[in-house]
């Protein structure tokens, strides 16, 4: 279905056991989960390609009589104005030379989700991605003139396969269909996660 504009980027850093790393420290959030802000630090495009791919056809006595459908692999193109620093190294796994300067380490497992409004602009689709990697291809720097000449944080999101969405890459919800449970999309991307409730009486 069509979507409007892009309203959410969620990420999580995930375990060896393929659940979220819910610890401020080592993880992305004292909940595992980081939402990218409003304001500045906001995101600007998340490209998916690679959903599905073309059939490959079967010929037999001259004709074609069947199809090759092989699983899709998701590729997002993801542009920021600004992620926090910390934030941004944490994702692409660098590590700190404790002086201020980082290098590329090994890359951590990173779930994601992405949300964008339906065409009424009350309902969401989501797009979620149990699991993946992330790399930061450039960095484009000029020179201002009149204007500033910014250098957006341009990430690539790799997925891989779920099995317990029976091997595939990529799983969408629209919350508008009557089993929609926002509370069990969480937990099914971001494996591990609780969603937090209000202590009684409030």
């Amino acid at each position: 279905m069509a979507t409007v504009g892009l309203n959410l980027v969620q990420f999580a850093l995930l375990d060896s056991s393929g659940n979220i790393i819910a610890n401020a420290e080592t993880g992305l959030s004292a909940t595992g989960v980081y939402k990218v802000a409003d304001g500045v630090i906001s995101a600007k495009t998340a490209n998916i390609t690679g959903i599905e791919v073309a059939p490959t056809q079967i010929y037999g006595n001259d004709e074609v009589v069947d199809l090759s459908t092989p699983n899709g692999s998701p590729i997002v193109a993801l542009d920021f104005n600004d992620l926090p620093y910390d934030i941004l190294n944490k994702l692409l796994g660098n590590v700190s030379d404790g002086k201020g300067g980082y290098v590329t380490g090994a890359k951590p497992r990173v779930a994601m989700l992405i949300g964008s409004h339906a065409l009424n602009k009350t309902n969401m689709v989501y797009f979620g991605f149990a699991n993946g990697q992330l790399v930061n291809p450039d960095a484009s720097n000029g020179t201002d003139t009149n204007a500033e000449t910014r250098a957006d944080d341009t990430l690539t999101y790799t997925s891989l396969q779920n099995p317990n969405w029976g091997g595939k890459n990529i799983k969408t919800w629209y919350d508008a269909d009557p089993t929609f449970d926002q509370a069990a999309m969480l937990a099914d991307v971001f494996g591990g996660y609780v969603v937090a409730t209000a202590p009684a009486g409030n």
